[in-house]
């Protein structure tokens, strides 16, 4: 069975059967009946080391590892949901930009402002919540200097 996470696309697990040499079917490949146990791994790269009895229980502790794996990725990522809302304003926003300057100038420094407040909000929030500073700048796309540097003062939730 693939597991799927909507919002952390590009990552389908799977437990994989381990072949008696030692390899991994892949996921929805046939393989040989004989199989020694599983093991999870994901469509990203990443497999467990380790393995799991040649059982439906095997197989379901064999899925949990690769919750487990996913765990700090779906942590970081933003609801699929409001992506594809987020996307949307930049593309209607964009298209006022292009009809009404003024118009949107007006909107995007509406947006600036609570922008601001949110962020350092939900930098107190991780913070408070154990995030280290590597975490914060990469869920931000900057790095830990820098996250530290620009956020280091902010009040705690």
């Amino acid at each position: 069975m693939t597991l799927k996470l909507s919002d952390i696309p590009g990552h389908e697990g799977f437990a994989a059967p381990v072949l008696p040499g030692g390899e991994l079917a892949r996921s929805g490949s046939a393989f040989t009946r004989t199989f020694i146990g599983y093991q999870a791994a994901c469509s990203c790269g990443w497999a467990d080391r380790r393995r799991f009895p040649p059982s439906p229980q095997g197989a379901k502790e064999a899925e949990e590892q690769w919750y487990k794996h996913t765990g700090p990725l779906l942590a970081a990522a933003p609801p699929n949901w409001l992506v594809i809302k987020s996307n949307l304003l930049c593309e209607q926003v964009a298209n006022l930009t292009g009809d009404r300057p003024l118009a949107a100038l007006t909107l995007l420094a509406q947006v600036e402002a609570w922008q601001r407040a949110l962020l350092d909000r939900a930098v107190a929030a991780a913070r408070a919540g154990g995030a280290s500073w590597s975490q914060v700048g990469d869920a931000m796309g900057i790095s830990k200097q820098a996250a530290h540097e620009r956020f280091r003062d902010a009040e705690p939730v």
